[in-house]
């Protein structure tokens, strides 16, 4: 009986590595932004650690994805035609190693990956807010774009 007492008041420790994934949204990201293109201590709090973000992915460099955008609205547009412009609409994307997925424009995927924060001119991709570096990818089976409220079912009287 001790021992099962014992249980009950004494914490588990958790596995070493298997410490929680902070997710960040890109709404906390447009709230960051100052009218100088410079960001907020809040958000550069987040630089080098480990977090989550989900989006839809616009392919920007080589066709192994090894460099993409991760962006608000998908490359076909929000609503009519509106494409991912802004420095709030879009992650740089950095991976380690080739995605291996299955490439969907209306798909929403959640990329895992040290966050870093600041106006930073890449060479080769030009300027960015905002980077995620060894970055690897996952489907976000369950996403919602949208609140199932908002759309009623066809033919369905108000």
């Amino acid at each position: 009986m001790a021992a099962g007492l014992l249980l009950i008041f004494v914490p588990i420790a958790a596995p070493a590595g298997s410490a929680e994934i902070e997710r960040l949204t890109f709404a906390q990201l447009v709230d960051s932004i100052r009218a100088d293109s410079a960001v907020t201590e809040t958000i550069k709090s987040y630089n080098g650690k480990q977090v989550a973000i989900q989006g839809f992915i616009v392919p920007a460099g080589a066709p192994d994805l090894s460099f993409f955008l991760l962006s608000r609205v998908s490359a076909l547009g929000n609503y009519c035609c509106e494409a991912p412009v802004g420095q709030d609409e879009t992650v740089y994307v950095f991976t380690t190693k080739e995605v291996n997925i299955t490439y969907d424009p209306l798909r929403i995927f959640r990329i895992i990956g040290v966050f870093e924060a600041g106006m930073r001119t890449d060479p080769t991709y030009g300027s960015s807010l905002f980077r995620m570096h060894d970055a690897r990818v996952e489907e976000a089976f369950g996403a919602k774009i949208f609140k199932t409220e908002e759309f009623r079912a066809s033919g369905s009287k108000p």
